[in-house]
């Protein structure tokens, strides 16, 4: 069995009700545009802003790919940020898709926080991600950090 990370030693929020009134989210994997899971976004309205990296390691675990935070120089994380139009019921509706349970954040296989976006010429800001609630899994990890063209172009780089 996987060994959980506790978020305070990743320096994440675990507490994800601290801040309900975020209305930014910052998507990876299969919530990106042209994936299977896009659809629940667009179904509860969420507008894409941009795109934007944030400070992590990526990897592929097969049907989707997981996130964990790192400090590490250079190492990033390519994906898309939406506005959620009703963050608390929209954030409800994405946990119950990556399996994140806000009364036992522990259980889950992923856990939802918040995270600082940086994007080409402009001011970081805070959103929330769904990192992987575990250590680094044996899968491989995906070394230039885009889950789009780890799929599109075959990039086999670990």
């Amino acid at each position: 069995m996987p060994t959980r990370v506790p978020g305070e030693l990743l320096g994440i929020m675990t507490r994800p009700d601290a801040s309900p009134g975020c209305h930014l989210l910052f998507v990876y994997g299969t919530l990106r545009q042209g994936f299977e899971l896009h659809h629940h976004l667009v179904r509860i309205g969420a507008k894409l802003t941009g795109r934007g990296k944030v400070a992590g390691d990526l990897f592929d675990l097969g049907r989707y790919p997981a996130a964990l935070p790192s400090n590490r120089s250079g190492r990033r994380i390519h994906g898309e940020v939406y506005y959620l139009p009703r963050p608390e019921h929209d954030l409800r509706v994405l946990d119950g898709i990556e399996g994140f349970n806000l009364c036992a954040p522990e259980r889950g296989e992923f856990v939802r926080a918040m995270t600082e976006v940086s994007r080409e010429g402009g001011e970081p800001y805070r959103a929330w991600v769904y990192w992987l609630n575990r250590s680094a899994p044996r899968g491989r990890r995906i070394a230039s950090g885009d889950y789009l063209q780890w799929q599109v172009r075959g990039d086999t780089r670990v």
